[in-house]
């Protein structure tokens, strides 16, 4: 996706070139895109109203860096060899953002990105997506950005952030009585929770199709997938197969692993502490797929283990079958404030059918 670097400088539109451009209104077809432009968008508006707001802004976000938006106004200090009687001067920083629908960056990207920065005073790397990625990509773009760093002599910090928090301080930076920001800011939170950027995902069933391999999900409690396919974030996976969704579960790790032999399994990122029996679940899994599909998963996948898949039948009644993945709101389904356990919601979408109505 196209880089994005946002200035402490007012931008001068006309100078400005068409293709970075901040648009009020959406010009892009990638939603990554329209992202990125209405969040920058966001900081504009705020800068343009006040320097000394967007600069409480910034700080609270980068983690209070005390960093300098705007002129600074300086009476008296000295020189080198002289003391003049004022002087106007403009601290140097950069922030890189990099933007996802979901908290799954890439290392490599993240990374690549630390060669924008030159020998600005500040500079940050920031990921913006729905929620935080996972602690073990964090740690490992913060040892690759100190690397970078002692290689190159910069001080590159990296931050990661989400929707939410913009949401939250931006709404902490400006008054009561800034009308305008606040019709701006509210509008800005209802596209983010329209496009699913700032999500309640607790609810969220993630519908998979599992044909050739339902019998193995529910032996092994996993279901897996290429590593490099995205997904948005969920709580509960539902396995389908012949128009109906015959198990649920609770997800319970994510990890990502490769096989190393027959026995040795090396981890390479999870969303929790894995366990013994997940470790062997995901062996057991791989010899299947191999055995009963001639499927080759040894590298380069992702496994999603669940607590327990329990049994159900939620029926999709339309015509068509399934078409690759969907997701679908559990409490707005039942009908439902709080979900009970897995196994009462699988009774509960035994009793209902699947109207693929829109979640």
């Amino acid at each position: 996706m196209q880089n994005y670097t946002y200035k402490a400088k007012k931008p001068n539109y006309k100078k400005i070139n068409k293709m970075s451009k901040i648009h009020y209104f959406q010009r892009y077809s990638q939603p990554e895109n329209v992202a990125t432009n209405n969040t920058l968008l966001l900081l504009s508006r705020l800068y343009q109203h006040s320097p000394s707001k967007f600069k409480g802004f910034l700080n609270d976000l980068l983690d209070d860096m005390d960093l300098e938006a705007g002129i600074q106004f300086i009476q008296q200090k000295k020189g080198k060899g002289s003391i003049p009687d004022g002087s106007l001067s403009q601290t140097s920083f950069k922030v890189i953002i990099e933007t996802k629908l979901h908290k799954h960056f890439s290392l490599k990207q993240l990374t690549e990105h630390l060669n924008s920065f030159g020998k600005e005073e500040h500079q940050v790397l920031l990921s913006l997506s729905p929620k935080q990625p996972d602690n073990s990509l964090q740690q490992k773009i913060i040892v690759a950005a100190k690397e970078y760093n002692t290689q190159n002599q910069l001080s590159i910090k990296y931050l990661p952030t989400t929707f939410q928090e913009i949401v939250t301080k931006y709404g902490n930076s400006i008054d009561d009585y800034d009308y305008e920001l606040q019709e701006i800011i509210d509008d800005f939170e209802a596209y983010c929770i329209h496009d699913r950027l700032i999500v309640n995902d607790e609810a969220i069933m993630r519908v998979v199709t599992c044909g050739w391999t339902l019998q193995e999900n529910f032996q092994h409690n996993i279901y897996y997938a290429p590593a490099t396919r995205g997904y948005s974030d969920h709580n509960y996976l539902g396995i389908y197969s012949n128009k109906s969704v015959l198990g649920i579960g609770k997800i319970s790790n994510i990890i990502t692993a490769n096989l190393t032999n027959k026995t040795q399994l090396e981890i390479i990122e999870k969303t929790e502490t894995v366990t013994e029996q997940q470790k062997q679940n995901i062996i057991d899994i791989i010899a299947e797929a191999r055995k009963n599909n001639n499927w080759n998963i040894e590298t380069g996948h992702k496994f999603f283990c669940v607590e327990n898949f329990y049994k159900t039948n939620y029926e999709k009644k339309t015509k068509y079958p399934l078409q690759g993945t969907k997701f679908i709101n559990l409490k707005v389904e039942l009908n439902l404030a709080v979900l009970p356990a897995t196994e009462i919601i699988a009774e509960k979408l035994r009793k209902i059918k699947w109207e693929n109505k829109t979640q």
